[in-house]
């Protein structure tokens, strides 16, 4: 008898620790296995990638739209050099072959970037927009020389 009442004893105290199936929430997720994690982290990685590679066609879209206006600002300062005088049209047409010249290294860099890796473009943004802003100064500097 005595063998009884603690075997009932033993089986209450452990339903009591582990709890009956039937009173488990259902909506918990199991257990973490390392597929799963696996199958996550590659899912993240994926949706980097693809957020980089989103912020690269964006910031090579803005750029190319940004060369595009200075061309034809260069373009119109090359028409505005035929009314300057003799003197000016001279230092006009340096500052617009400088313009050219630094337009190109800009093209030249936002070619590279547009070739390159997307785990690569983000070392080179710095270098483009570096390139744009000289472009704009020397814009804005040639502009200012106009009569």
């Amino acid at each position: 008898m005595i063998v009884g009442k603690t075997l009932a004893l033993l089986c209450l105290l452990g339903c009591f620790l582990i709890g009956p199936a039937w009173a488990a929430p259902r909506d918990q997720p199991p257990p973490s296995t390392a597929d799963k994690v696996i199958r996550d982290t590659k899912e993240a990685v994926e949706s980097t990638k693809q957020y980089t590679l989103e912020q690269k066609e964006s910031f090579l879209q803005a750029v190319h739209a940004e060369l595009g206006d200075l061309q034809i600002k260069i373009t119109e300062l090359q028409k505005k050099t035929s009314v300057a005088s003799a003197e000016a049209r001279a230092e006009l047409q340096k500052a617009i072959q400088d313009l050219e010249q630094r337009k190109n290294e800009a093209r030249k860099r936002f070619d590279e970037m547009n070739a390159s890796t997307t785990s690569a473009w983000s070392k080179m943004k710095d270098g483009l927009n570096e390139s744009l802003e000289d472009l704009k100064k020397s814009y804005r500097e040639t502009l200012s020389k106009l009569p």
